[in-house]
């Protein structure tokens, strides 16, 4: 694939003409979506009044008079094919007015074309990324308090209080217009707030308005933004083919109106439409080759399995994964011992994680000492989870091949690093290799039983990185999705399990996972919001026994929902995770084992764990 997501996105008047010339009206489309938004749409001419409510999902196409809102939690970044993208943040509500290219016949330069577009809010915030100002754009939101107008740039829109709605010109300059007043150009960096004085006019306010991150700040948008400015510059790449690429193939652009008239001001612009979509449409990728499992069957995968009892798992000789997987250090007769007593203990599974870097020194002798290791695994009646990127770092240092680094005396996996390295997930330059990574691990392991599912990202965003994984968990979803196994897709959301980017995590996974080192009760409250999801629930990593996140407190509570489980560690080892972390120390018991359920002989930290572990069960439902 191209570097980074450098793709024709959008959608162009000049590529998707009919027979009958230009097609005028506008479309947006759903690039990006997060929680609950929803789309009141247009299902027959505007006179005819008749609509109703789609859900909104990546690669939904809407028209002119489409009403889009969102939820508490849902959010938005839609691409306005007169070359703009809109990011909607939770609980707004707004009616598309206009997306119109004006011009008669096919459009060669972007001075024939006369492209609007209108939008009327009734609530909530957006933010307009449009590009270098043009005189032939025009953008117009009108707002209860005023109207706000310009021809390229990036501002934000957002209601501010009950009668109050305030702008943020990030770049370029724009006008407003509060209601029943004169027009005020702002430009870039000078905010301006309307306020309603009655139900005929407005008072304008441009001194002293600061910026409001609540208000300013959108968790999507701000990501994508990086990756679809470049093609805003020029509307006429925008193209429906380039969108559907952007999106992957789990993601087909389905038009929400069914061919349904979007404006009924002359025949001549209607487009035609050559299949009509059924009425209700499954989420992208449901029920299609390639695309997220649909309900039954990954319910039908999890109800053949025996309750999952795991372990995150790296032998005691490593100190982290490159010392796991490098050709000098790979120890698979370690492996086959510790493997052993993880099956004696009564573990049934393996999470175990793989090191790009490893893989991109000499890609067919890596794949080679994991196909070892899933022998190994398999002798002992072990099934494995690889675990294909990871953001955590604790050395704080990229990794590198060569000997590694003895552990810090006292200090809990001090040489850990991540998997690829950070400036690897933001530098799309370097993507295509981690695109040949995903794809060659996964074709030669997607059709092994061996290989229970596919967790393509370990705590996503740590070690700083934050939001800016997001782009790189999405194309990962999508080189994964492209291969086609047999085995399902998963990636655990670990921290503000309330964010967007838990969210996108988990509606993007064929099984809902999580990571939880919090106590008891903190946990039950997490798997009471993930059962939301209707789907099997399997904790990713657990385990952080200062804290009472133990196996006397913790397995209950999976017996009773039906999860399925790895804790953090087997073998007390190079990594020492047995150590308490400094910011989790108990003043109590300080020596108390954080992690690892092993002593270095295979002997058990704690007997009583290893009961717990052999006699866990899922409890059977009351009728």
């Amino acid at each position: 694939m191209a570097a980074g997501l450098a793709l024709i996105i959008g959608v162009s008047a000049a590529k998707t003409v009919r027979a009958q010339g230009a097609l005028r009206t506008g479309e947006a489309v759903v690039a990006v979506v997060a929680g609950r938004a929803e789309s009141r749409i247009l299902t027959a001419p505007v006179h005819e009044g008749r609509s109703e409510n789609r859900r909104l999902f990546e690669g939904a196409a809407v028209g002119e008079y489409s009403h889009i809102q969102t939820g508490k939690d849902g959010r938005l970044c839609l691409v306005f094919s007169p070359g703009a993208i809109c990011c909607v943040a939770p609980q707004t509500s707004f009616t598309i007015m206009q997306l119109r290219h004006t011009a008669d016949g096919l459009p060669r330069t972007e001075d024939d074309i006369i492209r609007k577009i209108h939008l009327q809010m009734r609530e909530g915030r957006i933010r307009i990324q449009a590009g270098t100002p043009s005189p032939t754009l025009d953008i117009r939101i009108t707002t209860p308090a005023g109207i706000i107008e310009a021809q390229g740039g990036a501002f934000v829109v957002a209601q501010s209080a009950q009668d109050q709605w305030t702008v943020f010109p990030d770049s370029d300059e724009l006008t407003v217009t509060p209601k029943g007043g004169e027009p005020t150009v702002l430009r870039a960096g000078q905010n301006a707030r309307m306020t309603l004085t009655d139900s005929r006019s407005a008072e304008l306010q441009t001194e002293g308005v600061l910026v409001d991150p609540n208000l300013h700040h959108f968790e999507v948008c701000n990501v994508y933004f990086a990756d679809l400015e470049p093609f805003i510059h020029n509307p006429l790449d925008f193209d429906r083919e380039g969108l559907s690429v952007y999106l992957g193939p789990a993601a087909p652009l389905l038009q929400l109106d069914a061919g349904a008239l979007t404006t009924d001001a002359s025949p001549t612009i209607r487009p035609s439409v050559a299949a009509v979509n059924p009425p209700v449409l499954p989420r992208p990728g449901e029920s299609q080759p390639g695309g997220r499992w649909e309900d039954r069957r990954i319910w039908d995968w999890y109800n053949r399995l025996e309750p999952l009892k795991g372990v995150n798992y790296i032998p005691r000789t490593a100190v982290n994964s490159v010392d796991m997987w490098a050709e000098d250090t790979f120890d698979p007769d370690t492996i086959d011992e510790e493997l052993g007593w993880a099956h004696d203990v009564g573990y049934t599974c393996i999470r175990v994680p793989l090191q790009f870097v490893v893989w991109q020194a000499d890609p067919d002798e890596f794949l080679k000492r994991v196909d070892k290791l899933l022998e190994l695994a398999q002798k002992h009646g072990l099934r494995v989870v690889p675990v294909l990127f990871d953001d955590l770092n604790l050395a704080g240092k990229p990794p590198k091949l060569g000997r590694q680094p003895k552990p810090l005396p006292g200090k809990y996996n001090s040489r850990w690093v991540s998997s690829p390295a950070h400036d690897a997930v933001t530098d799309r330059n370097q993507w295509p290799e981690l695109e040949k990574y995903v794809k060659g691990v996964m074709n030669e392991f997607k059709r092994d039983s061996r290989v229970l599912y596919w967790d393509l990202y370990n705590t996503a965003g740590n070690s700083g990185l934050g939001e800016d994984s997001l782009p790189l968990i999405d194309q990962t979803f999508q080189w994964a999705r492209s291969v086609e196994a047999d085995q399902p897709l998963a990636v655990a959301p670990w921290r503000e399990f309330g964010s967007a980017m838990s969210a996108r995590k988990l509606e993007r996974s064929d099984l809902i996972t999580f990571q939880g080192y919090d106590n008891v009760e903190s946990m039950q409250a997490r798997l009471l919001m993930l059962q939301r999801y209707q789907r099997p629930i399997i904790c990713a990593g657990w385990l952080m026994r200062q804290t009472g996140n133990d196996f006397e407190h913790v397995l209950p509570l999976f017996s009773t929902f039906r999860v399925g489980w790895f804790n953090q560690g087997l073998v007390k080892g190079k990594t020492q995770l047995n150590i308490q972390q400094v910011q989790f120390r108990s003043d109590q018991d300080p020596d108390l084992w954080q992690q690892d359920v092993l002593q270095e002989d295979g002997t058990p930290y704690n007997p009583r764990e290893v009961e717990l572990i052999q006699g866990f069960r899922f409890l059977e439902p009351t009728r």
